[in-house]
């Protein structure tokens, strides 16, 4: 299936993305153990050759009511821990993590001429590898795959130009929104983190998820100064299946690219050459 790009959306030439990630946790598969990774990845082996053996993500939920959760569940450990493994494709660019509650897709920048593919050539790839997961599952005689939340995660990483400073970096980013935070007697702010989380609502009206807006300083691992803006939207599939779940992934984009536009300025706009 070919996907099209909404029209409605704002579009970047050349956004500063560092990583992106398209996922779907689930229900724990009773009886997967680690030897069934090893199983799995037979199928995925001639795209994804590369291995490696990461500690398993915790259970997130977004949750609403009298006792709304925000993202992290803790849960008590029945036994050992089945590991996350990563498969990685020869360029190490792309990525798939499985663990007995997650299947996740990843695109990551490794050098700087790495392009990102694109969302929808991403959900292509989620989709296809989602059906080879189930189908491996099923075939050794576990599951059903009972999704219960959905993600969508967009990293990136703006670095601080040649002699300029991180409040300039800050103003530029999101001076339209904070420019009244500068005090009489000190002036700016040297640098600025937040967290931002916004509720995710049906046709209904009823929420259904959460998008996650959070940026902080930082420095990257070759000393270079930066400020990371991670944009998440997380919530659970209107159906516990594949159509639920790549539906969801398609509307928490849409809140992720819109969300970026709007928190971000116009000055970073042109340099990210901000075409619609």
């Amino acid at each position: 299936m070919t996907l099209r790009r909404p029209a409605d959306l704002p579009e970047f030439g050349a956004p500063p993305l560092t990583e992106v990630a398209l996922g779907a946790q689930f229900d724990v598969i009773p009886g997967f153990l680690t030897p069934h990774v090893g199983l799995v990845w037979q199928r995925f082996r001639d795209e994804f050759p590369l291995l490696e053996e990461q500690a398993p993500l915790p259970p997130v939920f977004e949750t609403f009511g009298s006792n709304p959760q925000f993202g992290v569940s803790l849960q008590l450990m029945a036994g050992p821990e089945t590991p996350r493994v990563f498969f990685i494709n020869e360029a190490r660019t792309e990525l798939l993590q499985i663990q007995k509650d997650r299947f996740l897709h990843n695109w990551r920048k490794v050098g700087a001429a790495d392009r990102y593919p694109r969302f929808e050539r991403m959900l292509e790839t989620f989709r296809a590898g989602f059906a080879t997961f189930s189908s491996a599952i099923s075939s050794e005689g576990l599951g059903p795959i009972i999704p219960n939340q959905c993600e969508v995660s967009y990293i990136n990483q703006m670095p601080v130009p040649v002699g300029g400073s991180l409040s300039d970096l800050t103003d530029d980013l999101f001076g339209q929104h904070t420019g009244s935070l500068a005090l009489d007697d000190l002036g700016k702010p040297e640098d600025l983190r937040f967290l931002l989380r916004y509720v995710m609502r049906d046709g209904e009206g009823k929420p259904i998820g959460r998008l996650v807006a959070s940026a902080e300083p930082g420095r990257r691992q070759d000393g270079q100064l930066i400020v990371q803006l991670t944009l998440t939207a997380r919530g659970r599939p209107a159906t516990p299946d594949e159509k639920g779940v790549v539906d969801f992934l398609n509307r928490g984009r849409a809140s992720v690219v819109k969300g970026f536009a709007h928190l971000t300025g116009p000055k970073m706009h042109k340099l990210w050459e901000r075409t619609q």
